[in-house]
Order: C-alpha cells, then sequence, then structure tokens
C-alpha cells in the first residue's frame, strides 16, 4: 500500500502533504484501512486520525523524493504511524521554526535529526533515541581525532551545530561559521576550508551529492574537549510537554521497531554504519 498526497493547510507559506496510515510512505491513493487496530488506544494528537510532522527536507534523514516522503527519520515515523492507524500530515516549512511548531501545538511532532538537548526538553517531551549522528568531518586527509582537527588551518561548522561554542574555544580563528551546511560544503568544495564538521548523516549526504577527489567522511573519536564526541548526539521524535499519551506510545513503537530489526535496516538502506541504530541509554547534550 501507499500513502495517499493531498494538499492541506501550511505552516507559514508552506505546503503540507498529507499521507495515509496503515501503508507505506508514497504516492498511492489508499486510505487507512477500516479494519486497522492501534498499537495504544487513546493518542492524543492535533487532529483526531492524523498524525501532524512538522518537516523540512533533511537528507538522508527525512526528505521528498519524487513525491514520496523518504529518509531513515521518514521511513520511521510512517511506520509509527502506521502502527498507529494514523494519517501522516507533513507541514513543511524553515528548519528553524520546527520546535516551536511542536512547542506551540501547530505540529505533534517533527523529526530531521533533532538532536537530544537539555535546552530541547524544557520546551518539548524528549522521545527516546531513534538512531546516532555523531559528530564528523569531511576532509581529504582522514581527519579522525581532535588533535588533528586543530592541525587544519581552516575549519567550518554549521551556527546551530550542536557543540560549537567548544569548537570555537578550541580552534579560535580558525573556525568559520556557516548558517546552512550548503554553503559549508561550498566552501569545501572550493579549498576554502580544509575541513567541514556535521552531522554524519549531512556529511555522507553532502559528499555524496558533491564529491570531492580523496575526501572522507570520519566521525571523530571521543575526546572531552568536544563533549559532543563523547555524549554522541541521539535524534528524536519531540511531542508537546504534556502529551504523554503521544509521547508514551512513539516510545513503544521505537522500541518495537529497534527490535524487530526495522531500523537497522533503515540504517543500512541510507548508507548508515549499523551501530547509528542502537544509540544506548538516552543522553542530554
Amino acid at each position: 500500500m501507499k500513502h495517499r498526497l493531498t494538499r492541506t493547510a501550511a505552516l507559514g507559506a508552506a505546503a503540507a502533504l498529507l499521507l495515509a496510515g496503515c501503508s507505506s510512505a508514497g504516492g498511492g491513493s489508499e486510505a487507512i484501512a477500516e479494519d486497522c487496530v492501534p498499537a495504544h488506544d487513546g493518542i492524543e494528537t492535533i487532529k483526531p486520525g492524523v498524525l501532524t510532522v512538522a518537516h523540512y527536507d533533511y537528507p538522508p534523514f527525512a526528505y521528498m523524493e519524487e513525491g514520496e516522503f523518504v529518509g531513515i527519520e521518514g521511513e520511521i515515523i510512517a511506520e509509527i504511524a502506521k502502527m498507529e492507524c494514523l494519517d501522516l500530515e507533513l507541514v513543511q516549512g524553515d528548519g528553524s521554526a520546527m520546535i516551536t511548531s511542536v512547542q506551540t501545538g501547530r505540529a505533534d511532532t517533527t523529526l530531521g535529526s533533532w538532536y537530544r538537548t537539555k535546552e530541547r526538553s524544557e520546551v518539548v517531551r524528549l522521545s527516546d533515541p531513534v538512531v546516532t549522528s555523531p559528530l564528523s568531518v569531511v576532509s581529504t586527509t582522514g581527519v579522525q581525532t581532535v588533535d588533528e582537527l586543530t592541525e587544519l588551518d581552516a575549519v567550518g561548522a554549521g551556527q546551530a551545530l550542536v557543540g560549537v561554542e567548544e569548537m570555537q574555544d578550541l580552534l579560535g580563528g580558525k573556525l568559520k561559521l556557516y548558517a546552512n551546511n550548503d554553503a559549508e560544503f561550498a566552501d569545501f568544495q572550493a579549498g576554502r576550508i580544509d575541513g567541514a564538521v556535521l552531522g554524519l548523516g549531512a556529511a555522507v549526504t553532502l559528499l555524496e551529492l558533491y564529491p570531492v577527489e580523496g575526501a572522507t567522511v570520519e566521525p571523530l573519536e571521543a575526546d572531552p574537549r568536544l563533549s559532543a564526541t563523547v555524549n554522541v548526539g541521539q535524534t528524536n521524535f519531540p511531542v508537546g510537554l504534556d502529551n504523554d499519551s503521544l509521547g508514551d506510545a512513539i516510545n513503544d513503537d521505537i522500541a518495537q521497531l529497534r527490535e524487530d530489526g526495522t531500523i537497522a535496516e533503515l540504517a543500512e538502506k541510507y548508507g548508515f554504519p549499523a551501530e547509528i541504530a542502537d544509540p544506548g541509554e538516552p543522553n542530554l547534550l
């Protein structure tokens, strides 16, 4: 079965997409089966029978491709909707609006490699970890350690990257900050920086899209000078602070999808190392 795609109201000026639950992500027109039995009763969502998900394209985690909602987290959230007999409504917007959309009740959850952080835990209820996205470096010298990172003449990082303040203290004037990953990687391609620090998923995707001869992606080895390499970033599906029914259901469904091998299979499908599918105990960055 395929999800159906229809236009609905949008967040801001962006379009939203409605995909039917109890099916796989895609562009078909089949609705929820009448005999669909949800894994959990009494789930509270903004719209009855619908899981509203704030969304922005962030490959390989969640993005639209040829009319289908794909990515490792995109497929996981589609499976959760299926398990709970919910239609999946994607409300598109800017990345900066995603957590706020959940906090203010305009979306039930969001996705796109949102780390579990102390700051976010104060405004939304964080789910159990979905996958990990280790802090990684794209370079032509195979940088794997913080010491090797400090030896580069110029290093790029996103302004919103977890741990960027520690990187500024460590690298000083060598660090160049960027508003988005595309701008950072464009400078790496052009040779204006010697290394690009990104989450693993973004690093893998950008290097595939924009190959650089001799460049590799290497997760940074654990080093207390960059705490994000010690407490590795864990992605999650946040919900409203008071929405225990949805939060508990999402946690149970994540556990089921991990146990039956679905998350590991999706990690392999999207080119991640297998270990990201086993994030360990929850942490807060």
